[in-house]
């Protein structure tokens, strides 16, 4: 991307959350919008942040309690959700794209949220009115239901090992538009998205034969 910009004399936002996918790491540089924060935990009052000794620390205060003093911000993982923190993170990220345009590029987007987060994220980057700059969300997902939110089946990409990873444009793969998109990916109707049956028949058969511990 710095490539790119430097060719085309703009300035793209690009903010890749790859490294974030199995790790989940507050990394706030100013305090936190309030109505993020109740989005995701209504129990908490406010996050803050704060230069400490050339560090950043924190204040972080739930309704009802005392407030807690953080040394790194970081630290907020001891009190808050992995949710809440990717949570945090990504839609932090996701308001800087609404502004400025440019790609958010995020691995495996369901990790540590529900069905409804996810939804809704898409959802805010197809609403022109809270997506002002036009930014694009590029993502992964194993939650075929996240699929019925687009209309169109060209800005989906099947990934199946197949001799070789391969890559499809979903437009390519399906041609009827009366089977719902997660349908199709869940009965195994694009082939090679779901374990076949056989795999599943060797499974059980083995865990069948398996002896009960201390027999």
């Amino acid at each position: 991307m710095v490539a790119f910009n430097k060719k085309r004399k703009n300035n793209f936002a690009f903010v890749d959350m790859l490294r974030y996918t199995n790790i989940n790491k507050l990394t706030l540089a100013e305090d936190c919008p309030v109505e993020l924060i109740g989005f995701f935990d209504p129990n908490i009052e406010y996050i803050n942040v704060e230069n400490n000794n050339g560090g950043i620390g924190g204040r972080l205060k739930f309704f009802g309690k005392d407030e807690i003093k953080l040394e790194h911000i970081a630290d907020v993982d001891r009190y808050l959700s992995s949710g809440t923190i990717k949570g945090i993170n990504t839609f932090l990220s996701a308001i800087k794209m609404f502004s400025s345009g440019g790609y958010l590029i995020i691995d495996e987007l369901e990790n540590h949220f529900n069905h409804e987060i996810v939804s809704t994220l898409v959802r805010l980057f197809m609403d022109e009115k809270v997506n002002k700059a036009g930014a694009s969300l590029v993502f992964s997902t194993h939650y075929a239901e996240i699929l019925n939110e687009f209309d169109r089946n060209d800005c989906i990409y099947i990934v199946r090992n197949k001799g070789g990873i391969t890559i499809d444009n979903l437009s390519t793969l399906l041609k009827r538009n009366d089977i719902k998109k997660s349908e199709a990916y869940e009965s195994g109707f694009l082939s090679g998205t779901t374990p076949s049956y056989d795999s599943y028949i060797n499974l059980k058969r083995h865990l069948v034969s398996l002896k009960k511990a201390g027999r």
